[in-house]
């Protein structure tokens, strides 16, 4: 049977798919948007695309707090996440961060503190290692932590860029 248009009535409306994945549910949503925070660059994004001006974004970063929670927080796979949302409601921060420089010296101050984590496990593991070999026994390493060269694009940051912000919950000024 046709209509008016040529089609056949089995024609008009599509079998819905129900092979097509489901929309994401809101805690989906938001775990993706609060670990897409420990990328500093994110942070700029949103800084030069003006989102850190808006007061429903910022009252939505505050909403975000609910990911420190003990039933939340084992979700997250980039903990760094939390303190940059710490960060990102921090006037100054939010106005600095709009620099790249900025954003790189914060994905810097992570590399390098990720990379000293790095080295006091290796230094654990080789202790462990030591305590447990026998007299005589040869054991890789000697315990003593390795120096390894920083990755940097080759730009200095200025250290003034982060007066004033709360790092770790210190607030840092030129008498620090």
């Amino acid at each position: 049977m046709q209509n008016s248009q040529g089609l056949n009535s089995q024609q008009q409306s599509p079998a819905v798919d129900s092979r097509a994945p489901a929309p994401p549910s809101r805690f989906e949503v938001e775990l993706e948007f609060v670990q897409a925070l420990a990328n500093p660059q994110y942070a700029n994004f949103l800084a030069q695309n003006g989102y850190l001006e808006d007061e429903r974004f910022i009252n939505y970063l505050e909403y975000l707090e609910y990911w420190r929670k003990p039933e939340y927080v084992k979700y997250l796979i980039y903990p760094n996440c939390l303190h940059v949302l710490s960060l990102l409601k921090q006037p100054l921060f939010r106005q600095e961060v709009r620099h790249a420089d900025m954003a790189q010296m914060l994905m810097d101050d992570m590399y390098t503190k990720w990379l000293g984590a790095g080295r006091y496990r290796l230094m654990q593991t080789e202790s462990i290692a030591t305590d447990k070999a026998t007299p005589g026994e040869h054991v890789a390493g000697d315990g003593a932590a390795r120096e390894t060269p920083l990755a940097t694009n080759g730009t200095s940051h200025s250290g003034d860029r982060m007066e004033g912000i709360e790092r770790n919950g210190v607030v840092k000024s030129e008498s620090s």
